[in-house]
């Protein structure tokens, strides 16, 4: 009875360490393979890698709304960098190129199977002109195109060199002031010594260093009853007095009867809330 059970019990071990046996080769078996489909999908890689410059790009297409550019230019730009194959295309270096033209603001760049690509070109928005030669955009980003800058019909800006921002964020909200009284500033410019000086028509406004929204907030409640009627004959109006402005008429010989006998009650009933000068002068 002892023996049986012994002989059960050694059986019963030999079967164990056969199954094991059995699980490590088939583990080992599986990993082989594993290996070499790693190894088989590695040197696909490489041989499609490899041939990847046959897959030519035939096609590309330029989008984008262009007003100072056009899809020639973009063409002529890229052409001396090498488009290359579908797959090895270097979309970076291709933006990086395209960006660096004065009117590019962005470029995006996408594959289109089989054999195109597309190229969506941002343009700059300009809306001011800068100093000489200078070009603004909304955000403030200062460039300078070959030659173009002058026959845009844009606000003249002006000032030191670096307060480019500055002068055009002013200008906004000087512009908003007088929107209500329908006035577009042409010139808005600041000097070296912080003043202001701005342009309407025809028509010179200087307005100082200190106080300007307020003179500018002054010059919008008069303007559409006193002075635009009298436009064409005014050449400077001042704004730099403390308690008002002065008027410099084209013909000195003729003043505007308006002004000549105007009072503080009557500019009182502009509700500008401040003492204008009484009267107009010739010489500002």
């Amino acid at each position: 009875m002892f023996r049986k059970n012994k002989n059960k019990k050694h059986v019963s071990a030999v079967k164990k360490n056969t199954q094991s046996e059995k699980s490590l080769r088939g583990i080992i078996i599986a990993k082989a393979f594993l290996l070499l489909l790693v190894v088989a999908a590695g040197y696909a890689v490489t041989q499609w890698y490899s041939t990847a410059h046959l897959f030519t790009v035939k096609q590309v297409r330029i989008e984008g709304e262009f007003n100072y550019i056009s899809k020639s230019q973009i063409k002529e730009r890229i052409s001396g960098h090498s488009v290359g194959g579908f797959f090895d295309l270097d979309i970076v270096a291709l933006r990086n190129e395209l960006v660096q033209m004065q009117w590019v603001g962005d470029a995006y760049i996408r594959r289109e199977w089989p054999d195109s690509v597309v190229i969506r070109v941002v343009e700059k928005k300009p809306v001011a002109k800068w100093n000489a030669s200078g070009v603004l955009t909304a955000n403030g980003d200062l460039f300078y195109p070959d030659g173009s800058a002058k026959k845009l019909e844009l606000v003249q800006l002006n000032g030191p060199q670096g307060r480019h921002g500055y002068v055009l964020s002013e200008f906004n909200k000087m512009q908003s002031l007088l929107h209500l009284a329908e006035i577009k500033v042409s010139r808005l410019s600041q000097n070296e010594r912080r003043s202001w000086q701005m342009t309407i028509g025809d028509m010179t406004i200087h307005l100082g260093r200190k106080n300007i929204y307020k003179k500018i907030e002054n010059l919008a409640a008069v303007y559409t009853k006193l002075i635009k009627p009298e436009a064409d004959a005014i050449r400077q109006i001042d704004f730099r007095y403390t308690n008002g402005f002065a008027v410099n008429w084209k013909n000195k010989d003729v003043t505007s009867k308006k002004f000549e006998y105007l009072r503080v009650t009557e500019m009182n009933q502009f509700k500008t809330g401040s003492v204008f000068l009484v009267g107009a002068t010739n010489n500002v």
